[in-house]
């Protein structure tokens, strides 16, 4: 049985910069072997000294015997002390935590907004060269400048319906102008007989939702990433009750089937 309170040490192997804040990692873990994880899952990262946080895990399972990323913006002293590690540097992780996003067994909507579409790109990572379903992607950030994997778009652009989306300015190619996500979801057509998969900022998920049922969609297909601050990662602390489950430990993805059950999130 995993002792999920056991550090490991990684390693860095590679830096990536996505925007002026947000950094992606890749590391090489000393047991890699036998690390596995599932697309919607998180990591527990940490420096001596600074204390951990809760990250979600960017890079496709299909890649653990390899590596994994963790995607990174710089918000307190811990984020930023980790976004400034470079190449050979070492960090602390434990996990993989939480519940990830169920196993895709027809088409798929994927909704990001802002830094919620981190952990799904792990999804499209897994899926990307999948023959047997078709994927739509929706994506939402507040201009440019907050953009992250915005080097894999061309790339998910010809192969999937790409959409993106800014509160402020258009990027070339891409941008149906400005607005927000849940303007994208009214004008598009959607895949029909489609799983659905959102994360991003908690407030955008009672729109996004009421969108998605407006347009045909079963309630049972749509799933949510909860971001909630999250501290010991196995349901221990409390911090992240929500009903009778644990963000952390139960979700962070949890079914709107389950979620509607809660006052909070009566979205009809």
């Amino acid at each position: 049985m995993r002792n999920q309170y056991e550090l490991k040490s990684v390693r860095v192997t590679r830096v990536v910069s996505e925007n002026e804040t947000t950094r992606t990692l890749f590391f090489e873990l000393e047991d890699q072997w036998s690390f596995e994880f599932l697309s919607g899952q998180f990591m527990m990262i940490g420096l001596p000294g600074f204390g951990e946080c809760p990250i979600s895990i960017s890079s496709s399972p299909q890649k653990s015997n390899k590596y994994f990323s963790l995607t990174i913006r710089a918000v307190g002293e811990l984020t930023e002390k980790l976004c400034a590690l470079e190449k050979g540097d070492s960090a602390w992780v434990r996990g993989p935590f939480g519940n990830g996003f169920p196993e895709i067994d027809k088409n798929l909507i994927v909704i990001g907004g802002g830094c919620g579409y981190i952990p799904l790109r792990s999804v499209l990572e897994e899926n990307k060269y999948r023959q047997d379903i078709k994927i739509q992607v929706f994506v939402g950030c507040r201009n440019e400048s907050t953009l992250v994997f915005k080097k894999d778009y061309q790339t998910i652009k010809d192969k999937h319906d790409f959409n993106l989306i800014m509160e402020e300015g258009k990027l070339s190619g891409f941008s149906r102008g400005e607005g927000f996500v849940t303007d994208l979801i009214k004008k598009r057509k959607l895949l029909s007989k489609a799983k659905v998969f959102v994360c991003g900022p908690e407030i955008m998920y009672k729109f996004v939702v009421k969108g998605l049922l407006a347009k045909g969609v079963d309630p049972k297909d749509i799933y949510l990433s909860l971001e909630k601050k999250m501290y010991c990662g196995v349901g221990v602390c409390q911090h992240c009750a929500i009903g009778s489950k644990y963000i952390c430990k139960d979700g962070p993805v949890f079914s709107y089937e389950f979620l509607k059950t809660l006052p909070k999130y009566k979205y009809r």
